[in-house]
């Protein structure tokens, strides 16, 4: 009996010691913090995609394909020549009017690395970018 009292009296003096930090911590909102994000007052611009395809082959060259048409851009060698490339294509795209958006596809056999730097390199550009999951063998 005497050690179920003490079981009951640690269980309590633990509750008064948990009400008494939440009572004198301070629980006040001292910052504001912006989120990323839209604003939904702000009446956002709908423009078309325009969907391309960047292949990623194993022989340390890149093709670029129109997604609609399934017609070849080009084929560059080197991430470098890339860069020039979809530079020129993203201006021409938005000189339409639309939204370039990127669909990665890597082949099978290209180390992680190079998928890596060209989603780096979409960034740098500014091109929003989506891994064709279909083209992944996990």
């Amino acid at each position: 009996m005497k050690k179920s009292t003490f079981l009951i009296r640690f269980i309590d003096i633990g509750l008064i010691i948990l009400f008494g930090f939440i009572i004198i911590s301070d629980i006040t909102v001292r910052s504001q913090i912006e989120l990323p994000g839209s604003d939904p007052g702000e009446p956002q611009e709908e423009r078309e995609l325009n969907l391309f395809v960047i292949n990623i082959e194993p022989n340390n060259q890149y093709r670029l394909a129109d997604f609609v048409e399934s017609t070849i851009i080009g084929t560059y060698d080197g991430i470098e020549h890339l860069e020039s490339a979809l530079r020129s294509l993203i201006d021409e795209i938005q000189s339409q009017g639309k939204s370039p958006v990127a669909l990665i596809e890597p082949d099978e056999t290209v180390t992680m690395q190079r998928l890596i730097d060209l989603m780096d390199l979409c960034d740098q550009i500014g091109i929003p970018k989506n891994v064709n999951v279909e083209s992944l063998r996990l």
